[in-house]
């Protein structure tokens, strides 16, 4: 529904880590170390330091097993983003991209005490 916040104010994830990921009927949410939440309603790519990628669609009556587990107490090494994607690159070299499409429904939410709740 919107993009997501400017990249500056992103920064706050740098040097933060994935402490729980949790699997909704309709969306996954990924909570920090720091008590940040991410929440996640369309689609996410996790791709593994050596390339692969796990596409997973939050919508799709088959969405494919996961292994998110992997990213668990790793710190983020990096923030980066445009319109409709927000990519989180982890100290491994794996990355979480997280996207977004423009359209009358939210994609997700982002929850932090230095940014409020604002959604995307």
């Amino acid at each position: 529904m919107r993009p997501f916040p400017p990249a500056q104010t992103l920064q706050i994830f740098v040097g933060d880590a994935l402490g729980q990921v949790r699997i909704d009927p309709f969306g996954l949410q990924f909570k920090f170390e720091s008590e940040r939440l991410i929440y996640v309603e369309y689609a996410i790519i996790h791709k593994e330091p050596d390339g692969t990628a796990w596409p997973y669609d939050c919508q799709a009556d088959d969405r494919p097993p996961v292994i998110l587990h992997r990213l668990l107490r790793r710190k983020i090494r990096s923030v980066g983003r445009n319109d409709l994607q927000l990519t989180l690159t982890f100290e491994d070299g794996s990355s979480l991209a997280i996207l977004s499409e423009l359209n009358g429904y939210e994609s997700g939410a982002i929850v932090a005490m230095e940014i409020g709740y604002v959604m995307f």
